[in-house]
């Protein structure tokens, strides 16, 4: 992993990064391929504004596989609301996107915002939706039950690959890069070692 700082905030960029975006650039269309990375960069650019607005500054920016993750620093004391804001203003600047490209009549960059956004909201550690809802969990959960946030969260990871393998066959979908995600994401997940 390479790792500089910049303005105080940590950029760190896994191996798996570059071999990613290499293997997409190679299979999907040019046009596609730059369709997705306009979508991850709205969704970042969202969180980071909220954290503005809501003066929470951002500890680091990580490049992986899983995608871009922002961190939040002193992320214990960022209050509930505000990390749910936070972590819901990416999705929802794809959605907002997702319906200003389709009112426009562009289908593809609709569907990739659309896409990003509710991959995003999946309930992996590793994504927005998985996320909030540890957040939450450990809310209710942690003084009495710690054990139960990463069992309940488990079983929605494997309740999440089920509804989305099941979906993909019905659409016999053959992206190999959904494929690839859902497969990288759920292993990273059960085998204990989501990514961050």
């Amino acid at each position: 992993m390479f790792c500089i700082s910049i303005f105080g905030m940590e950029l760190a960029v896994d191996f798996t990064a570059p071999a990613l975006l290499g293997l997409l650039s190679i299979y999907l269309p040019q046009k596609a391929f730059l369709q997705m990375c306009a979508a991850c960069l709205l969704h970042e650019s969202a969180h980071l504004l909220m954290m503005r607005l809501l003066s929470q500054r951002p500890a680091g920016l990580r490049l992986s596989a899983a995608g871009m993750q922002l961190s939040i620093r002193s992320g214990m004391l960022c209050p509930l609301p505000a990390l749910t804001a936070i972590l819901l203003s990416g999705a929802a600047a794809n959605f907002a996107a997702a319906l200003c490209f389709f009112a426009c009549g562009d289908k593809d960059s609709a569907g990739a915002n659309l896409s990003l956004a509710l991959f995003n909201l999946l309930p992996y550690r590793s994504t927005d939706g998985g996320t909030l809802i540890t957040a939450l969990l450990e809310h209710r959960l942690i003084a009495e039950h710690p054990e139960r946030v990463q069992q309940i969260m488990r079983l929605l990871c494997i309740a999440a690959a089920l509804t989305v393998s099941a979906g993909l066959i019905r659409m016999h979908s053959r992206n190999l890069s959904l494929w690839s995600m859902l497969l990288f994401m759920t292993a990273s997940e059960l085998t204990g070692d989501p990514v961050k």
